[in-house]
C-alpha cells in the first residue's frame, strides 16, 4: 500500500528505468539472510512452476500478489499510523491516522506492473482516534485546519527498481495544495526480500520522493517510506494463487506540509504503524468506515466504479 504519502499526480508515460543488477538482488539476499535467527530459513530456490524469488520478475509478482493482484481485480488495504513531529532533536506527538486504498495493478511486461490507486486518509487525535478538524503545532503553537486527505484515482507503477520524474499541478477543487505546491517529482522505487520465517515470506518496499517546487520561495520537499509486507511463502509462490492476505508494517518520513504552517522552523514528520488486506469494503476497521461515510460515501458505494472511471 502507496498509499498514504506525498500526493503525486499520475506518473509520467516514459518507460521507467528498471536498472537492478543481479548483484544488486544478491546484495539484497545477502542482507536478508544475515537476519535469519532462530525459527528462520534464507530465501530458497522455488519448486518447479512455483515463483522463484532470485528473478526480478518474480520478486515484483510476489510483492503483487502481497498488495495486489494478478488478475486486475479491486484490490483494498488498511494501514493505522502513529505520526509524530521532530525538530532538532525533539519529538512530539502530532496525530493518529487511519487510511485506506483501493487498486486495480496491470501486468505491462515482465518487469514493470502498473496500479491506479485511490487514497482516502482520516486524521485523527494521537490518543483517542477521534477525526480532527483542527490541530495545535508543535514548536509554534499554532492552531491549523486538518484538510481531509483523498487522493486519486491515479496511476503509479512498480518494479524491482524504478526511478522516474513527472511534474505535479494540484488539481482544482481538491486539497491536493494542502499536501504539495506545483512542482517537479522525482520518485524511486524498489523491493527487496528479507527472509523467510515459521513459513512466513517478508518482502521490503522502498519508496522515496523528492519534490521541487515550481516556486523558488518555496523550499524543496521529500517523502521516504518503508513497508515491510508478510504472508504466506506457500501461498505466495504458488502459480495459482492470484493474491495473498497479507499484513504490512509502515515507516515514513515526511517534510512540513504546506497546511501545517511550519514556516522557517527545521524539521520533518515521522510516521509508524501497521495494516492488512482487506476481502471486502466490511473487512475495513469500523472507524475508516464511519469517517468515509461521511467525507467520501461514493467511495464505499463502489470503489471500483471510481477506479474504472478514471481508468477510462
Amino acid at each position: 500500500m502507496s498509499n498514504i504519502k506525498l500526493p503525486l499526480s499520475p506518473l509520467a508515460q516514459p518507460a521507467p528505468k528498471v536498472s537492478t543488477t543481479r548483484r544488486h538482488l544478491c546484495q539484497s539476499l545477502v542482507a536478508g539472510a544475515a537476519l535469519i535467527g532462530p525459527g528462520m530459513l534464507p530465501l530458497r530456490v522455488s519448486a518447479d512452476g512455483e515463483l522463484d524469488l532470485s528473478r526480478e520478475p518474480d520478486l515484483l509478482r510476489a510483492l503483487v500478489k502481497m498488495r495486489g493482484n494478478l488478475d486486475s481485480e479491486l484490490a483494498i488495504g488498511w494501514l493505522r499510523a502513529k505520526r509524530f513531529s521532530i525538530s532538532q532533536g525533539r519529538i512530539e506527538p502530532l496525530c493518529s491516522l487511519i487510511a485506506a486504498a483501493f487498486s486495480r495493478f496491470r501486468r505491462v511486461s515482465d518487469d514493470l506492473y502498473e496500479a491506479v490507486v485511490l487514497e482516502v486518509t482520516h486524521y485523527t487525535d494521537f490518543e483517542t482516534w477521534e477525526l480532527l478538524d483542527t490541530l495545535r503545532m508543535p514548536f509554534t503553537g499554532r492552531e491549523v485546519e486538518v484538510p481531509a486527505f483523498r487522493f486519486g484515482p491515479t496511476r503509479t507503477r512498480f518494479a524491482v527498481n524504478l526511478d522516474e520524474s513527472e511534474e505535479f499541478e494540484p488539481q482544482e477543487g481538491t486539497t491536493q495544495g494542502a499536501f504539495s505546491p506545483a512542482a517537479s517529482v522525482r520518485m524511486t522505487k524498489s523491493i527487496h526480500p528479507e527472509y523467510v520465517r515459521d513459513g512466513t515470506l517478508l518482502l521490503r518496499h522502498e519508496e522515496h520522493g523528492r519534490v521541487r517546487p515550481t516556486d523558488s520561495d518555496i523550499p524543496n520537499m521529500f517523502y521516504k517510506e518503508s513497508t515491510i509486507w508478510s504472508a504466506p511463502l506457500k501461498e505466495v509462490l504458488d502459480p495459482n494463487v492470484k493474491q495473498v492476505d497479507s499484513l504490512v508494517n509502515y515507516s515514513a518520513m515526511t517534510s512540513w506540509r504546506p497546511w501545517m504552517y511550519m514556516g522557517d522552523v527545521p524539521g520533518h514528520t515521522s510516521s509508524n504503524g501497521h495494516g492488512a488486506r482487506a476481502r471486502s469494503i466490511e473487512d475495513l476497521p469500523n472507524d475508516f468506515l464511519r469517517y468515509t461515510r461521511e467525507l467520501h460515501p461514493d467511495v464505499l458505494q463502489d470503489p471500483e466504479a471510481v477506479l474504472d472511471a478514471f481508468a477510462g
